[in-house]
């Protein structure tokens, strides 16, 4: 069964914010019988939804709208509803006491005066919102099904679902699955021209298809469909012997869909392995990706942001020579950063970042993009100079990257219980 998802805001398209609810429908849908056939991005004017919506109903049974729901005067989409499918907006007992639970449960008073939620197309049912105020609204015309949700990620995601799966009909749809396998140290293009040229169409045989190069390695993703669980489970039987027999087998550190910072985490938490970091060019991003991730505190103890000088010396002990005759941006800065955390902090492990990420700032021996990273355990402390390209922001996440995978190869050589 098919889903258009159409985000809805002059927002989303002037880059003040960035819609996170299609990653959320396209990691989620499949397991419940649903493919995320195309996402819109629209703004607050009628015409466009008008024609988003036209294209979702020829190409899909289920459409999901989010955005505009509000109480301001550019929250159209529930008039524009209402004159797409020729309805008129409507007050109805039932409509107002789901929003006065909507309120009570949150301690407050609903104004009929100020706010008009209880204002709703005709024939239209209101989803009930227990994140926020604003309720989401249900139709369905013959054999399509239409959800119109709050923008905002919490209350998108927990209505859909709480309130839309339940309501989706997905008897006569097939289950599907994204297997993804992720590697490293290997470039895309060789990955499919060189190491195993016949790797994409062997995959390509059992399901779709899709690769994401990273800065440290490619995820390659096979989604599988099937008329039942068994055939997924066949399926998925056929890609792993591909890849046990393919040259890039080597290269696969992981299988699954979680992320560096869970696959982080979840690795620290199966070897009972402490870390941290010290950052200078990266200013907490290490530690702010590893701490999204719930249970992390049981496994991250902490991180020491030492972007000036003055504080690698004094927090981290890093050598005025060392500064003086090598720079700040050197392998021999973050290999006395990483050390000197690893005391401070009394962790197993701690990576430490101290780089160069622009604009200005660079030179002919370290241009804009470089960055030393060290590694320090109790068997040994190592560090390197690497290099990027990017803006500042880019270059950020680039480093970042780098040095979480490096984390990763640092807890995967380490025996558990270290």
């Amino acid at each position: 069964m098919n889903i258009d998802y159409i985000a809805i805001g002059n927002e989303l398209l002037n880059g003040k914010i960035s819609d996170l609810n299609g990653l959320f429908l396209a990691k989620n849908v499949g397991k419940n019988r649903l493919k995320l056939r195309k996402i819109h991005i629209v703004p607050d004017q009628e015409s466009e939804i008008f024609m988003a919506i036209n294209e979702a109903f020829e190409n899909s049974d289920v459409i999901v709208l989010s955005g505009g729901l509000g109480p301001t005067l550019d929250d159209i989409t529930k008039p524009t509803l209402a004159k797409y499918f020729s309805k008129k907006l409507v007050e109805k007992t039932e409509h107002l006491e789901l929003i006065r639970k909507i309120y009570q449960e949150k301690n407050r008073d609903y104004d009929t005066n100020h706010y008009h939620y209880h204002r709703v197309p005709e024939d239209f049912a209101l989803l009930f919102n227990n994140v926020g105020y604003a309720p989401g609204l249900y139709y369905q015309n013959k054999s399509k099904q239409i959800f119109s949700l709050p923008g905002i990620p919490a209350e998108f995601q927990t209505m859909f679902s709480k309130e839309v799966l339940p309501l989706i009909k997905t008897s006569n749809s097939k289950f599907s699955k994204n297997i993804t396998f992720k590697t490293w140290k290997i470039p895309e293009s060789k990955i499919f021209k060189q190491v195993d040229p016949d790797l994409w169409s062997n995959l390509n045989s059992i399901g779709e298809v899709a690769s994401l190069p990273h800065t440290y390695g490619v995820d390659i993703g096979v989604t599988i469909e099937g008329e039942t669980e068994n055939d997924l489970q066949i399926k998925e039987k056929k890609i792993m012997d591909i890849l046990n027999s393919s040259k890039v087998s080597d290269s696969i550190y992981y299988i699954g869909n979680e992320s560096l910072e869970e696959i982080i985490i979840q690795k620290a938490i199966e070897k009972n392995i402490t870390f941290g970091f010290t950052e200078s060019c990266t200013g907490g991003l290490l530690a702010s990706r590893i701490t999204d991730i719930s249970g992390c505190s049981s496994v991250f103890w902490g991180s020491i942001t030492a972007y000036d000088n003055s504080v690698k010396q004094n927090v981290l002990g890093v050598k005025e020579k060392t500064l003086i005759e090598h720079g700040a941006v050197s392998k021999e800065t973050a290999f006395e950063m990483a050390y000197g955390a690893r005391k401070q902090l009394g962790v197993d492990i701690v990576v430490s970042t101290t780089g160069i990420a622009g604009p200005g700032g660079g030179s002919k021996e370290k241009p804009v993009g470089t960055i030393g990273i060290g590694i320090s355990s109790s068997e040994d402390t190592t560090s390197e100079l690497y290099q990027f390209k990017g803006n500042r922001l880019s270059l950020k996440k680039r480093f970042s990257d780098y040095a979480l995978f490096l984390l990763l190869e640092k807890i995967n050589s380490l025996p558990a219980g270290h």
